[in-house]
């Protein structure tokens, strides 16, 4: 009954206890624009013309009239409005999806006070797998706010579907726990893209791909870490440790079906999906516009960013005091702070030269969670993306309960989090908060790598804490009631 309560109590804080976005609603309408506009109307602006197309629908609507200029979302740079040619921006368009276009923005517009602030944004970075899913999703759909509302509930009916698959895998407490710190993490708050279209999918899907793993359905957790690696990229990470297994494997001569079917599963879904969209004509311009776009964003030093370049570069660029006393970054000498590519690639290599033996030494569940700090060390990616730091909190249970090191691990990551937001509380400037979270987390990845060193030498023969096969498992009782499994 207890867990039960933990869990509902965190997702009824997750939306801010129903209060979601304060005088705004559930609805985050700045991502929307982004993601409804951007998918919808994919074949007419593709990755770099949504903010052109944009203004002019803008302006023969008699609005944004204060927009001077507009970021190009393939360079990054700003541009002067008076560059966009008008006519140009409308041959893209059939009448009727001219007419649809503007008739949607006006509504999702009107919703939206920071304006011309989204044409400031970063444009709509879902990669073409994913971009053509959502093109699909939503290009007949006209934007009201109960479609909206349904279209946004998706992401809440995944994480659902998520928990069960995970609660089937690990139990009631390893499940409470888990999500109740996905809930209240710093990073995955509501706040950030709560009431958005799709933006946990790929997390859905790498945790019932954890589960999958649980129950032994390689070719379900395969598909499922091939789709979150088709929708967010940087969750290739979490084959690596696959991968590592399956040459450990095949060094000494064994057979690992489990790992192998895993990333046959995978890889299969990384090859159809790919080679699809470069079959499709159609889909090249924007394949090479994201391909540019991307490249770009990798350099990107955004405020919200966590990881060790961002680390490196709010440590080495000025910090300036705003009109209204806020403190910023300009991106000029953010972009000129940036450390040169291989710093982060060596920092990733380095740590999983380190984490090496502690994969060898895993189970193949228990080894993805090793994946989780090479992405702070090698990508620095968006703060919200941190959400797969649930990860530490589910793949260490065993049986039932973790050991004592990696509850200590697991309190550790509670205080990081609960210092960023009481840092947020004392004063909601980004750079400092941010820079600060990024400074957490590289002090915590250093702290429980030397943790899981030390456990492995203390406990030597206790290396994996994955839920055994049923046909391995026999039910005992556990003091509070817990139903924990014991080899037979």
């Amino acid at each position: 009954m207890a867990t039960f309560a933990l869990l509902v109590a965190a997702a009824i804080a997750y939306p801010n206890f129903g209060v979601f976005h304060p005088d705004r609603g559930h609805i985050h309408y700045w991502d929307v624009y982004h993601y409804f506009m951007g998918a919808k109307y994919l074949p007419e602006v593709g990755y770099a013309h949504l903010y052109e197309a944009t203004y002019v629908a803008g302006r023969e609507m008699g609005a944004l009239g204060d927009a001077t200029i507009v970021r190009d979302p393939t360079t990054y740079e700003f541009r002067d409005v008076r560059s966009i040619d008008p006519a140009a921006v409308r041959a893209r368009f059939t009448a009727e999806r001219w007419r649809d276009f503007k008739r949607d923005l006006a509504f999702i517009g009107n919703h939206i006070r920071e304006w011309p602030g989204p044409l400031l944004d970063r444009g709509y970075n879902d990669s073409p797998p994913r971009a053509l899913l959502m093109h699909l999703l939503v290009r007949h759909v006209r934007p009201t706010s109960l479609s909206l509302t349904l279209l946004t509930a998706i992401d809440y009916a995944l994480m659902l579907l998520a928990l069960v698959a995970v609660w089937r895998a690990f139990g009631a407490l390893p499940t409470a726990l888990a999500f109740s710190f996905f809930w209240l993490s710093f990073f995955a708050r509501f706040d950030y893209i709560g009431g958005s279209l799709l933006r946990w999918d790929w997390i859905a899907a790498i945790l019932i791909a954890v589960a999958a793993l649980a129950h032994e359905r390689p070719v379900t957790a395969g598909v499922c870490l091939g789709y979150a690696a088709l929708a967010r990229i940087f969750p290739l990470v979490f084959l690596v440790p696959l991968a590592v297994k399956w040459l450990q494997a095949l060094r000494r001569g064994e057979r690992a079906p489990l790992v192998a079917r895993t990333l046959a599963a995978a890889v299969a879904m990384l090859v159809v999906v790919v080679a699809g969209l470069l079959a499709a004509g159609e889909s090249r311009t924007s394949m090479l516009e994201y391909v540019t776009k991307i490249q770009r964003h990798s350099r990107e030093a955004a405020t919200n960013s966590i990881g060790l370049s961002a680390l490196i570069v709010f440590h080495r660029a000025p910090w300036r005091l705003n009109t209204d006393g806020s403190i910023l970054v300009t991106e000029g000498e953010a972009l000129a702070a940036q450390p040169p590519a291989w710093v982060a690639h060596a920092a990733a290599g380095a740590f999983f030269v380190l984490v090496l033996p502690l994969i060898l030494a895993a189970s193949p569940l228990t080894s993805l969670m090793y994946a989780v700090p090479l992405v702070f060390w090698g990508l620095s990616a968006t703060g919200y993306y941190y959400s797969f730091l649930v990860l530490l909190v589910l793949l260490p249970w065993r049986d039932g309960w973790p050991d004592r090191v990696r509850l200590l691990q697991m309190a550790l990551l509670t205080i990081i989090m609960a210092v960023d937001y009481a840092r947020e509380a004392v004063s909601p400037d980004l750079v400092p908060l941010y820079y600060g979270a990024s400074l957490g987390l590289a002090v915590f990845f250093v702290l429980w790598l030397a943790f899981e060193y030390a456990r492995m030498l203390r406990v030597s023969d206790d290396v994996d804490p994955a839920p055994l096969p049923d046909s391995q498992r026999a039910t005992v009782l556990t003091p509070g009631g817990l139903a924990r499994r014991s080899p037979d």
